[in-house]
């Protein structure tokens, strides 16, 4: 029986407590990270389950009995022609003696339905296979209180998802929505009464119509059953299957299951058709699903076992699914926030302030060393880090937005807490990349240590910096895993100072670059930045030196694995608030990009800028450069991401000049890096980022899907998140439909849409017409924005740019009736072809002549629809664009107010304003600027090689 309850009062005390709305979870893949806090007793009772699951088992048996007894099947890999790989019961038997891995299983279970650290891809049915499975499995059963006071605030795609996702949580957990306000009870029984447990029905009438209105609703189906009782006989064999299906989880049971069921008979297959014909002729149950196999209580069939003289429905007399009922956690021997001892099991250390790093259980040998530990949970430190996983999403759309040797911009909003020692970490093994991801500090030596700590992190141990791969395979011990392996030469010329003679092996570097990151944190929080008032001050000086030596040696060392390297900085606006911020942050990238580069074996930053007399001296030769090819190698890519980086684009695309060139030192040698700045957010960007998403859910992007999620998003990542949230196709791969795209949007947040076009209420707007299952008059438009059709009436001159651009429609109903929004996206059903489906302006392109593109046909059409904008249509200009497709560059610089939606309509075709003018570079939209790091020994030889390769 699924435990599924709705109150109105929050007066409840449970294991955990959330709450759904636009300021708290607004996604099922929220909730679920939500759930596997390390903190928090719901994951002391997923622990309680896997104690009691494994108490009796012989550890050599442990992934078996999970996998087999139990139907722990999460992130199961099918490998034809051998075993199938079953991830997360592998991980959750490795979890009960390990206390590292039993952090690593949680992180695990907060990614599901999504990208995981373990370099495999999740769907949310994981969830319910993996860590709710287990739950169930063990009978124990947390209570999870939903605070859906501010439900009704997302939108209803948002909505739906949550609700039937915690359905199906209630297999394992005990579901009780809390402050559910008249309003949001009345909702709930309009919107998810077939989706809502038939238990839940009859109460929720009760609480919202009150006596009077249950006796017209519950009272007639209550007559109905007591009927099919005085009928049929209370003893008839139809309601003990009746009240399997009630038992059952989420109250369903498929024709397998009620076939198999050890306390039901059938005299055959038919036998069950006969009996479902008859309970949904009665109207208790319903069939739904494939080939409508699958049997649901309806709230009739509840009211009829509740009026059954010999069942009841506060006790489980039936088993559900042929297993045992649940028992109650006021009867387990281990409570939910208690931990009982069990051999072999070790208790997972708990940690308020980091989700990786956690401190060894007192007077216990633990996995890392105590030094470690201590300085990772250092949590009264303003500057040290956590590390988390980062969504597949944002690894996609980062290592999309700029590959090896390139910085972009990309122009968006990123949550700033005002700390940021929070740091993100992805790595996907099957493509050799890592993805770090800092908020930018305001002492950038302190931005260095956090991309210290997610590099040199937990994670990255375990899956880049391991011993197997350091060592070059399983059998071996020494560091045949990079290139050179000789300690002299990679200490000496790669300049990995950390690496000693005497233990010049994979283990001994692990230990050493785990004692620098220690140091390096301990040093961090030792500094007062009180006394140092910039990076040039001493503390924080020696502390971006140490930083930057230590960041630099492990850039390396992933190159020489093959490991290619993302640095996401989040800049929030006061980041770059003034010259000298951005020069501080320019230099640090400088710095850094010339430390962790190389030619050949050697450090670029050694060789061209040190400027330290003793640190030159150890370099152990001077490169030899070849002239004709002086490019040395430039390791990773840098993505800035913020409201405000445009700013920078100055100061990057005069990077060298941050830098000091020493080419009158010992030990120089004249070679170049190449860095280019680019655009994050170029469609190219966009383009890579959702054929990965997609990928994953068998789904392909077309030219025109990639051309509309371009168009109305703000940047690849918000691109990339929403189609995050579309599920996988089972049967066969598909192109991704304006269907398709309609619900990812309405997924995005107001600030992810068209974020050129007018202030946030435009915004908004889009947001709610991608939301709603049909056209909205004006005044309902109005209330579902909170504002007044006034509101709307100042915007008018933005809602007309988007509909001279094909986005929105707004149609006349005539006299004394409401105009009615819509979004030029298919609604459920419509006709996907149809024009008022496609947002892009209707344009025979034909008829403006060989002389214009089609995509300039098109922008010259919309000039004509722009009215409402100061345009001199008779102008020698505007004549000018209209009539020849000539002069675009010039007639945008007289009309700036108008390049927002005319880049809106050159995206929708594909291309950019840039492209269709001589020169024009947009703010948000400007080509790839190189930048040159250090000398070239000859200039002209190197041009005169590059013209002939060329040729």
């Amino acid at each position: 029986m699924t435990s599924f309850e709705v109150r109105p009062e929050g007066s409840i005390d449970p294991t955990a407590r959330l709450s759904l709305g636009p300021e708290a979870i607004t996604s099922p893949t929220a909730l679920n990270r939500a759930l596997w806090k390390p903190d928090t007793q719901l994951s002391d009772a997923l622990l309680t389950a896997l104690r009691q699951l494994l108490a009796d088992v012989p550890r050599d048996k442990w992934r078996a009995t999970l996998i087999e007894e139990c139907g722990v099947t999460a992130l199961t890999d099918e490998i034809p022609g051998t075993e199938d790989e079953y991830h997360y019961a592998t991980l959750a038997a490795q979890a009960a003696d390990s206390q590292l891995q039993w952090f690593r299983l949680l992180e695990v279970s907060r990614q599901l339905g999504g990208a995981t650290s373990i370099g495999t891809h999740s769907s949310l049915a994981d969830v319910l296979e993996g860590p709710i499975t287990m739950l169930e499995a063990a009978d124990v059963q947390p209570t999870l209180a939903v605070d859906v006071r501010e439900l009704w605030d997302l939108s209803r795609t948002q909505r739906t998802a949550l609700i039937e996702f915690l359905v199906e949580l209630s297999v394992g957990i005990e579901i009780v929505l809390t402050n559910a306000t008249p309003r949001v009870q009345r909702h709930l029984l309009s919107e998810f009464d077939k989706v809502l447990p038939a238990s839940v029905i009859p109460s929720l009438e009760s609480c919202l119509h009150g006596s009077d209105a249950v006796t017209t609703r519950t009272e007639q189906r209550r007559q109905h059953v007591r009927n099919l009782l005085a009928d049929r006989g209370a003893n008839h064999e139809d309601w003990k299957r009746l009240y399997a299906v009630a038992d059952a989880t989420k109250e369903e049971l498929t024709y397998d299951a009620l076939q198999s069921h050890t306390l039901l008979e059938w005299s055959s297959r038919e036998a069950i058709r006969a009996w479902v014909k008859r309970m949904a002729d009665a109207d208790l149950v319903k069939s739904y699903g494939t080939h409508e196999r699958t049997v649901r209580l309806l709230p009739a069939g509840y009211a009829l076992l509740d009026e059954h003289p010999d069942y009841s429905l506060e006790t489980s007399s039936v088993p559900s699914d042929g297993g045992t009922g649940r028992i109650d956690e006021s009867t387990q021997g281990v409570g939910t926030s208690q931990r009982a001892d069990s051999p072999g099991v070790t208790d997972p250390p708990k940690s308020p302030h980091s989700s990786v790093y956690t401190s060894t259980a007192k007077g216990e040998e633990g996995d890392r060393p105590d030094s470690e530990a201590a300085t990772a949970t250092r949590g009264g430190s303003s500057t040290t880090p956590s590390v988390s996983f980062l969504d597949g999403h944002i690894h996609d759309a980062a290592v999309s937005a700029a590959a090896p040797g390139e910085i972009a911009l990309s122009s968006r909003t990123v949550d700033s807490t005002g700390d940021s020692r929070g740091v993100g970490y992805s790595f996907l093994e099957e493509r050799d990349e890592v993805v770090v991801e800092v908020e930018t500090a305001g002492y950038q030596a302190h931005t260095l240590v956090r991309l210290c700590a997610a590099l040199l992190s937990e994670p990255a141990f375990q899956q880049v910096l391991t011993q197997n791969r350091l060592a070059g395979g399983p059998d071996r011990s020494g560091l045949d895993g990079l290139p050179v392996t000789d300690p002299y030469l990679l200490r000496d010329g790669g300049c990995l100072g950390y690496l000693r003679n005497q233990d010049a092996d994979a283990k001994g570097l692990q230990s050493r670059l785990r004692q620098a990151r220690d140091g390096l944190l301990s040093m961090c929080v030792d500094v007062d930045v009180e006394d140092d008032s910039n990076d040039e001050n001493n503390g924080l000086s020696m502390l971006a030196r140490t930083a930057h030596g230590l960041l630099g040696t492990v850039s390396r060392i992933y190159d020489m694995l093959g490991v290619d390297i993302t640095r996401v900085l989040k800049i929030p606006e006061w980041a770059v608030s003034d010259g000298c911020r951005r020069d501080h942050l320019a230099k640090m990238i400088a710095t850094q990009t010339a430390v962790s580069s190389r030619y050949g074996l050697y450090s670029a930053y050694r060789v061209l800028y040190e400027d330290r007399t003793d640190k030159r001296s150890q370099l152990l030769a001077t490169p030899d450069v070849d002239a004709t090819d002086p490019t040395g190698d430039t390791t990773g890519s840098w993505v800035l991401a913020g409201p405000t980086v445009d700013s920078m684009r100055s100061h990057l695309e005069n990077l060298d000049e941050y830098l000091d060139l020493q080419d009158e030192a010992d030990g120089f040698s004249a070679f170049i890096l190449n860095v280019d700045i680019v655009n994050g957010d170029r469609r190219d960007a966009v383009a890579t980022a959702l054929s990965r998403q997609l990928s994953l859910k068998s789904l392909k992007p077309t030219r025109e899907t990639v051309s509309i999620l371009h168009a109305l998003t703000s940047d690849a990542f918000a691109a990339a998140r929403a189609v995050s949230y579309l599920g996988a196709e089972t049967d066969r791969p598909r192109n991704l439909t304006t269907e398709d795209i309609r619900y990812a949007l309405s997924m995005l947040d107001a600030a992810e849409l068209l974020p050129d076009i007018g202030p946030q209420s435009v915004s908004e707007t889009v947001a709610i017409l991608l939301d709603v299952d049909e056209p909205l008059a004006t005044g309902d438009l109005a209330d579902l924005l909170d504002v007044s059709t006034q509101t709307l009436r100042n915007n008018e001159e933005f809602f007309a740019d988007l509909e001279a651009a094909g986005v929105i429609q707004r149609e006349d109903l005539g006299p004394g009736r409401a105009t009615e929004w819509r979004i030029c996206l298919p609604f459920g059903g419509e006709d996907s072809s149809s024009r008022v489906a496609t947002p892009t302006p209707e344009v025979d392109t034909n008829a403006y002549g060989p002389q214009f593109a089609d995509e300039m046909a098109v922008i010259a059409e919309v000039l004509y629809e722009l009215g409402h904008r100061e345009i001199d249509y008779g102008g020698e200009l505007t004549l000018a664009v209209t009539g020849r497709g000539d002069r675009f560059d010039e007639w945008l610089e007289l009309h700036p107010d108008v390049r927002p939606v005319l880049s809106l309509v050159a995206h929708l075709q594909g291309t950019t304003l840039e492209k269709l003018t001589e020169t024009g570079d947009t703010v948000r939209y400007q080509p790839p600027k190189s930048v040159v790091l250090g000398l070239d020994p000859d200039p002209m030889t190197s041009q005169t090689s590059l013209a002939s390769s060329v040729n």
